[in-house]
């Protein structure tokens, strides 16, 4: 991308990196007709490979981009709670990054995940690194992303030169509306610029009827500056996110509100023969959550103490302070680049739940919570000879974790009055869970090292191979060591299980080996992917044994059979490919395919919430001003279930039974008709099929026409339109 707004994307020696271009196409830019791009690069001295895709409809989520990448999918729990999954792992094990900074869920149960605080009409790129991440990229043990915000370019000239870029757009199955706006301008050495972006939409049809608690706003407004002087450059950005009444109807409560506040400083430089690269953010979220307002008020429990009679209304605060650094210098180091650094990243978490309807009511849980991590890297890509590509890495981290005390307001009531609540009462036995709790050791320390190591061959002059080994670990997420009463809290699992923590959880470890082909010849080209996939504690609910914990799970949070987070084993094996041919100038063909299979490795049981086999095929027509594609969807039936997170006679939260396969048609127009307009038509399920996404979680709104405990039904047939002014 080049011209008015600059991508902010660099061409890293040795990264085989995805881009996913999601800047709006118009006449100002560069090859205009492509409103969003996959590309390959990194191998230019080998093969180039690019992938063609345009950014879809008039949906918020940015998240749902994913479905356009080889081996992608995303877990939806709401409009804009939208994760990554990527072969077959999603959430903390994808290491998803917004201009270098690591937001994490803003609440317990991730409704914020690290793509809502980035709408995808202000959205530049999204990179996502294909197959094993490389150690420069970051951490995650199941792959990287990295999002980037529209800004404008610096001018070469001397003067200002000021550009504006809005859009508006709408959509007919959720009445949804979206608006954004950019404007800016620069010199040779500094610019300026600020953004805004609305997103509001209702309920979302289906073709069983309006689907409850699935309406969403969101406001996004920011400043930034840059300076560029000699081989110095700097970006300054700050965001604000206003997330209100949205719904997440597969967790047990929606978003009432987020305030969400970001800062980010970055450095590239050239000093002597070395870059240097620094990057220092801060990001700062209050989250309220409610199950009252946007769904009927839940009766979960039969308990006679106040806070459980009648309906059970819960609101709940969250409070998330993160902060993070990275600084990197490269240089050449014989045949190649070497790269060292480091990267820290700390974080302060709270959530307390009170009821709006009786005020001595209280659950901590989680206080005073802290995760410290700071990690070494070195990596050293290389072309050691005309047809040979070597890239090693290795990181080192220590993790740090520690808790408060925390509390609750049937434990005080056993303080009070210990006579009164003996053995066997509720309160009695949180009582026994808080006091476990706040004696025991909370506190942790994790040593993590990371391996990583990719060679690749121009094997013929139209076939280049690769393989790579990547050895990768996660240390637990704070949600998992440090939950002590059973509640549905799990980074948004979705899947309708209570869960308790495990403090003496141990950091998980994935091993990975791929196998790659790219071949092309002329107008045509394929690119497979095979990969397998062992991961060690890796950690996964199983049964909770403790009584006290069923019996609070069972009296007061509704589950009689709530589960404990455990370290287990886990496979993964599949492979996902891309295709495409020209047909002639005007018309061409694209497509791609991906397979996973998920498996514990310790009893006999499948993963959960693991994305069908599916592919996407598009013919594309292109001519100089107008674009159109019709494309064809296809998923697969999902039967391989998870037994130990859905199938739960007692649990009427979830339903273990198999996702059907489905077919979906969509079309879209585009037309570029100068002084800056573009004009964007399309029809998502054009036929209305029927289908149920197997990446969704379980409803948990009553009086929806998605019963209690079933996965979400698919949006119906969506007509959009969008138009887009550059000036």
């Amino acid at each position: 991308m080049s011209g008015i707004w600059e991508s902010g994307k660099k061409d890293l020696s040795g990264a085989v990196l995805a881009s996913l271009l999601l800047a709006c196409g118009g006449p100002l830019f560069a090859q205009g007709e492509e409103i969003a791009e996959i590309r390959v690069v990194g191998r230019k001295e080998f093969l180039e490979t690019r992938f063609n895709a345009r950014r879809t409809s008039s949906a918020a989520d940015s998240a749902l981009l994913i479905n356009r990448v080889p081996g992608g999918g995303a877990n939806h729990n709401g409009p804009l709670t939208g994760q990554i999954q990527y072969r077959g792992m999603f959430g903390p094990r994808i290491n998803v990054r917004i201009d270098g900074m690591l937001i994490h869920g803003g609440g317990p149960n991730w409704m914020a995940p690290p793509l809502h605080h980035i709408p995808s009409a202000l959205m530049e790129n999204l990179v996502v690194e294909q197959g094993i991440a490389s150690i420069s990229t970051g951490g995650g043990i199941g792959g990287a992303a990295t999002a980037r915000w529209k800004r404008p370019a610096f001018n070469d000239d001397s003067g200002w030169d000021w550009r504006g870029d809005s859009e508006f757009s709408a959509g007919s199955a959720a009445g949804s509306a979206s608006g954004s706006l950019i404007f800016g301008g620069g010199n040779a050495n500094h610019r300026l610029y600020g953004i805004g972006n609305i997103d509001q939409g209702g309920n979302y049809d289906s073709t069983h009827g309006e689907v409850a608690a699935t309406g969403y706003s969101r406001d996004i407004y920011g400043v930034g500056y840059g300076f560029r002087g000699g081989a110095h450059e700097v970006l300054i950005d700050a965001h604000r996110i206003e997330t209100e009444d949205s719904g997440t109807p597969t967790l047990p409560m929606d978003i009432d509100w987020f305030d969400t506040g970001t800062f980010n400083f970055r450095y590239n430089g050239q000093i002597g023969e070395v870059g240097v690269e620094l990057g220092v953010y801060q990001s700062s979220i209050e989250h309220g959550m409610n199950n009252y307002l946007l769904r009927p008020a839940p009766d979960f429990s039969s308990l006679s103490l106040a806070p459980f009679a009648g309906d059970d209304k819960r609101f709940a605060f969250a409070g998330s302070e993160e902060s993070g650094f990275r600084l990197a210098f490269n240089l050449g180091l014989g045949p190649g680049l070497l790269e060292v650094g480091a990267e820290g990243k700390s974080g302060e978490h709270d959530v307390r739940v009170t009821d709006p309807d009786f005020g001595p009511f209280f659950v901590e849980n989680f206080h005073g919570v802290e995760t410290r991590g700071t990690s070494l890297f070195a990596q050293w890509s290389a072309i050691p000879a005309s047809d040979w590509y070597l890239e090693l890495g290795a990181r080192m981290e220590q993790v740090d974790m520690s808790a408060g005390e925390v509390d609750a307001f049937p434990a005080r009531l056993v303080d009070m009055n210990p006579a009164m609540w003996g053995m066997g009462s509720p309160p009695r036995a949180v009582w026994m869970l808080r006091q476990g709790f706040n004696s025991r050791d909370r506190e942790q320390r994790d040593d993590n090292h990371d391996l990583v190591a990719k060679l690749r061959h121009q094997l013929t002059a139209n076939l280049v191979v690769e393989a790579g080994y990547g050895r990768k670990t996660r240390s637990p997420l704070y949600q998992e060591r440090y939950l002590w009463i059973p509640l549905e809290i799990n980074a948004g699992l979705g899947d309708g299980n209570n869960y308790v923590g495990n403090p003496d959880l141990q950091p998980e470890t994935s091993n990975q080996f791929e196998l790659g082909f790219d071949w092309t010849d002329g107008a045509a080209w394929v690119s497979p992917r095979f990969f397998v996939r062992n991961v060690d504690h890796y950690i996964q609910g199983v049964p909770a044994t403790h009584m006290a914990v069923i019996g609070v799970s069972r009296n007061a949070n509704g589950d009689p059979t709530p589960l404990m987070f455990a370290n287990t084993e886990a496979d993964f094996r599949g492979f996902d490919l891309s295709f495409g041919f020209a047909i002639n100038e005007s018309w061409r063909v694209e497509g791609m395919a991906s397979q996973v299979n998920a498996e514990r490795g310790d009893i006999p049981d499948h993963l959960y919430r693991i994305n069908p086999g599916n592919g996407r095929v598009s013919l594309f027509y292109e001519t100089g001003d107008f674009s159109a594609r019709i494309e064809q969807v296809v998923v697969l039936e999902q039967d391989q279930i998870s037994r130990t997170n859905t199938h739960d006679p007692m649990n009427p939260r979830n339903n273990a039974n198999p996702t059907g396969g489905y077919n979906l048609t969509n079309v879209y127009l585009n037309w570029f008709t100068g002084h800056g307009m573009t004009f964007t038509l399309g029809a998502e399920n054009l036929f209305d099929a029927d289908y149920v996404d197997h990446l969704t979680g379980f409803n948990r709104v009553m009086n929806s026409v998605v019963p209690v405990g079933s996965r979400m039904f698919g949006q119906g047939m969506n007509l959009f339109g969008r138009v887009q002014f550059q000036w």
